[in-house]
């Protein structure tokens, strides 16, 4: 089976040629019947064309097809529902009708024609044939563009001219010339006659009415064998488009010749006047009177196309809500109860500027300038800034830029600024502040001290963790969220002294006195040692050097010492504590008994304590010595006591570390039994 196609079959029509394709094809044993589909190469949008051909035909004349446009045709043979064989070919159809739009002789034997552009259609073959001439004169030329120019004509001479389109399908149909001399006059409110001249072999025309102004409205035809037509219940003070066309023998319209007619109107205001209050936000619009008109309205449109409006059945209305910054453009329609006519007249006007936008600070630390800055406005002729300081103190600043410098700023000042812009005849609002503070002040007067109880400095802050003993260097750097200065060098501060160390005490069984030894430290001008007993009691001595002896102690008695130093300002902190313990007291109130029977002397004492060794001594003229010795009562026996001496009698207490022995009594040996016999009791320092 064989698709064969043809864009030019036999005994058809050639106007009908432009959508149409005879496809033939080879008969197929078995079909019950063909099914054709043409659907438009590379398109989505046009409809596919399907048509069913019953056997024994094969063969079948395709119309309403698109005229120049490529096709892809296939054919489908079904026995039954089943499709048993395919076949498809690529068909071009023949192009669109083209028309002469435009013909000149240029002289007496040529003339230059312009025609349309059609679709599909790869050149124009243009035909001149010359009437009343037997046989007929022809001359054809073939052009790829849209004009052309015919020659070698017999001058003063009628010739019928027209155009084919041609693609490699085959030429397009021939068309009609439109009517010339196309007219429209009014005839009533809403009518008007149309008329036009004869088109030779024309016997039907076509009139379309297009209303321009409501474009989604579909136009009016209308067909007549006449030169002319009413048309009726045309809308006042409206524009259409009338357009007369001519008809060939096959009812296929040609190009039509058109011609503009609007309807009665009435006339625009001829004068525009305007007066922009900028205090108000509003503009006072004036005009003309337009006879027939019972109504005004006066438009304001600005720059972006944004309009405002309103009415009045005077000369003048207020136009409210303007927009600053603008530039309007003002026109008034004139209003019936038919129409609407809006001039051509205009009047301009600008707004008051609007409040600079976007505005921002640029502080330089160094030097303090402050660069203030906004974005243009429109309709400006300049700007004013304006600087207040914390104490209402104004800076101004005039330019046609949109910064200001401000270079003569204070130190540690807080500053508002603002900006509004200066136009012909009002000024803008003020646009939102700006705050910024300056770098601050150098530091004066810088005066330190030394926090004598820690390690802190004092200037305008505390400063923590300084070392003791030193001499300091202070710097003062004054800074706010911004900026910092630069340092000020303020008096020497000097700390603490620094802590003595290495503390001992020395009591060497002393029973009222203790040497307190240290090393020196840094910054301390001479020290105070202190010891402090139980109960609270203090004592104390002083020295440049690196010991003292504390005296009028207590004895056996605990004790805690301490030594800080200082340099007339400041006391060092204490020390670390040193305990201490002076030597055991004398035993006291010593009593010697002599018994001659036994031949022993019985020697007793007081301030007995619970532990420690107590020895007492019998020592005669010679330096013979005699002793016994008691670790648990407060008396103790010699024997073998000669007769007829005497004798100093002691008692010494020993502690382990210390021994002391108290004041000697003395003991005659040749004193009777019993007889008591005290020389002198000798007591220690009571205790204070």
């Amino acid at each position: 089976m064989k698709l064969i196609y043809s864009a030019q079959p036999v005994k058809i029509p050639e106007e009908l040629l432009t959508s149409t394709l005879d496809l033939t094809w080879t008969s197929y044993n078995g079909a019950s019947h063909y099914v054709l589909d043409l659907r438009v190469v590379n398109s989505t949008t046009i409809a596919p064309v399907v048509v069913m051909q019953s056997p024994p035909s094969t063969q079948r004349l395709i119309q309403g097809l698109r005229p120049g446009h490529v096709y892809q045709v296939t054919l489908k043979v079904f026995e039954y529902v089943t499709v048993v064989c395919t076949d498809t070919e690529i068909a071009i159809t023949v192009p669109a009708v083209s028309q002469i739009t435009f013909s000149q002789a240029i002289s007496s034997t040529s003339i230059k024609f312009q025609w349309s552009s059609v679709i599909g259609a790869d050149s124009y073959i243009l035909y001149v044939d010359e009437l009343f001439s037997f046989p007929v004169k022809k001359f054809n030329q073939t052009f790829t563009t849209l004009y052309g120019q015919m020659d070698g004509l017999t001058p003063a001479t009628t010739y019928n001219c027209y155009v084919y389109s041609s693609n490699s399908a085959g030429n397009g149909a021939k068309m009609l010339q439109p009517p010339t001399g196309v007219n429209v006059v009014s005839t009533g409110k809403s009518t008007a006659r149309v008329t036009w001249n004869p088109v030779a072999k024309v016997l039907v025309y076509q009139v379309t009415v297009t209303d321009n102004d409501e474009p989604s409205n579909m136009p009016v035809i209308r067909n007549t064998s006449s030169t002319s037509m009413d048309i009726n219940n045309l809308e006042p003070c409206s524009n259409y488009t009338v357009g007369v066309a001519s008809f060939n023998m096959f009812l296929m319209p040609g190009e039509p010749s058109n011609v503009l007619h609007s309807t009665s109107t009435i006339n625009p205001v001829s004068t525009v006047s305007v007066d922009y209050s900028c205090s108000g936000g509003m503009v006072t619009v004036t005009w003309d009177l337009v006879f027939g008109a019972n109504m005004y309205r006066a438009t304001a449109v600005d720059g972006t196309g944004a309009s405002l409006s309103c009415t009045s059945s005077s000369t003048s209305c207020q136009v409210t809500m303007l927009k600053c910054g603008e530039k309007y453009q003002v026109y008034v329609t004139a209003i019936s109860d038919d129409c609407e006519s809006t001039s051509n007249t205009t009047a301009l006007f600008e707004t008051v500027p609007c409040a600079p936008a976007n505005t921002n600070i640029r502080h330089d630390c160094s030097s303090n300038v402050i660069v203030f800055e906004w974005e243009h406005t429109n309709n400006t002729l300049y700007y004013e800034a304006k600087a207040v300081d914390n104490t209402g103190e104004v800076t101004e600043c005039r330019t046609v830029d949109n910064q200001c410098y401000f270079t003569d700023t204070g130190c540690g000042q807080y500053y508002k600024y603002s900006v509004y812009a200066v136009s012909t005849g009002c000024n803008s609002e003020v646009s939102q502040p700006e705050f910024v503070r300056t770098s601050p002040c150098l530091p004066t007067n810088v005066q330190t001290a030394t926090q004598c109880n820690s390690d802190m400095l004092i200037t305008t802050c505390a400063v923590t963790g300084v070392p003791c003993g030193v001499d300091l260097s202070v710097w003062i750097v004054a800074s706010n969220d911004n900026c910092s200065t630069d340092r000020v060098l303020g008096e020497v501060a000097q700390t603490v002294p620094c802590t003595p160390s290495n503390v001992l005490v020395s009591v060497e069984c002393s029973l009222d006195s203790a040497k307190v030894n240290w090393t020196t430290s840094i910054d301390a001008w001479f020290y105070i040692a202190t010891a402090e007993d139980t109960s609270g009691n203090s004592y104390s001595c002083n020295s440049m050097g690196t010991n003292c002896l504390i005296e009028g102690l207590r004895c056996g008695q605990n004790y805690t010492a301490t030594v800080m130093g200082t340099n007339l300002k400041c006391n060092s902190s204490k020390s670390h504590v040193v305990t201490f313990r002076t030597a055991p007291c004398s035993p006291t109130n010593i009593e010697a008994f002599r018994d001659c029977a036994a031949n022993h002397a019985l020697i007793v004492w007081q301030n007995h304590q619970p532990t420690g060794l107590y020895t007492a001594i019998m020592e005669d003229q010679s330096g013979a010595q005699l002793t016994c010795t008691s670790n648990t009562v407060n008396n103790c026996k010699i024997t073998s006591l000669p007769c007829g001496k005497k004798y100093n009698v002691s008692v010494t207490y020993d502690d382990g570390n210390c021994p002391s022995t108290s004041p000697k009594i003395s003991l005659d040996s040749g004193i009777a039994l019993k007889e008591k016999v005290i020389s002198m009791h000798l007591f220690t320092r009571p205790p204070s």
